[in-house]
């Protein structure tokens, strides 16, 4: 649920340490001038990967916080109903099981993928994967992103492109597909993909920042920052080898369903039902009085 007017505010942004460089793109959005960067995670109970941190940087980043210093984190622990509600509290105690990002490609992204949650189960200590929504808030004219593959590829062919750090490959197998605002996209894990530069968007994810890098050392990471300490037998093997053809890409391009259209307004859904174990998006226009859903976090 929100919190009450008596609780402090969260700070504006919550700028994380990522290895790629950002754009204007969030400044624009949130009104400010070289403030952000990247990333933003808001409303964040999800601390940045230890072995992607700077040496010496604060264990917690990636935890929104306080205008007093406190965090998020530490808060929701305290009171984890009054934050999320019952159902989401009984099903997973302080934690949301949701992270949502503002991200700003200032380069195009590395090709990569991120585990299911039967992997991170399993091999990764964690409840939660890395299923993810994409909603375009901003494009440079011709921006683009890459998703899935277009052509079979076989497991052999891609390892031997990551060992040889051959993108041109990688990418020449992938759909390239340019993308305007308002353009939504649903990523379910496994699926390999690149955002490219220019692309300024809101990620809902599970609250995870598991990726497997396959295109990795031009970003200065190491392998086993790139395969999440697996090795590249299990990190190959969360890729999704499956051929997603210009007629199945609508499975990753959901068009929005109508949930209500009367005297208030219009309510869409933005993603598709299998993405509500995930998260949810809706979009609202309103031309009067509009009740979106109940309160929740």
């Amino acid at each position: 649920m929100k919190p009450q007017s008596s609780r402090p505010h969260l700070l504006d942004a919550n700028k994380v340490p990522v290895y790629y460089a950002g754009g204007a793109g969030i400044d624009r959005f949130r009104g400010s001038v070289g403030e952000t960067g990247p990333e933003d995670w808001v409303g964040s109970v999800t601390a940045f990967p230890t072995a992607l941190l700077p040496d010496g940087a604060d264990p917690t980043i990636g935890v929104s916080r306080f205008q007093d210093g406190s965090s998020l984190a530490e808060a929701m622990a305290l009171d984890p109903e009054g934050w999320l509600g019952h159902e989401l509290s009984a099903a997973f105690g302080d934690e949301p099981g949701l992270l949502v990002k503002l991200l700003d490609a200032g380069e195009r992204l590395p090709v990569h993928a991120h585990p299911t949650r039967a992997v991170a189960q399993t091999k990764l200590g964690s409840r939660f994967g890395k299923t993810e929504g994409w909603i375009i808030m901003d494009s440079a004219p011709g921006a683009e992103i890459w998703l899935g593959f277009r052509r079979p590829v076989q497991p052999e062919e891609f390892r031997q492109w990551i060992l040889d750090q051959n993108v041109d490959a990688m990418l020449d197998a992938m759909n390239r597909l340019e993308v305007v605002d308002g353009d939504v996209f649903y990523l379910p894990a496994g699926l390999p993909h690149s955002i490219g530069p220019g692309v300024m968007l809101t990620e809902l994810q599970e609250p995870t920042s598991f990726s497997i890098l396959a295109e990795y050392r031009q970003f200065g990471l190491y392998e086993s920052q790139a395969t999440l300490g697996l090795g590249w037998d299990d990190a190959i093997a969360c890729f999704d080898f499956g051929v997603y053809s210009a007629q199945s890409l609508g499975i990753l391009r959901p068009a929005p369903t109508t949930l209500s259209n009367g005297v208030g307004g219009e309510i869409v859904s933005l993603f598709p039902p299998d993405a509500d174990v995930f998260f949810r998006a809706f979009r609202a226009r309103a031309t009067g009085l509009l009740r979106i859903s109940e309160p929740a976090f």
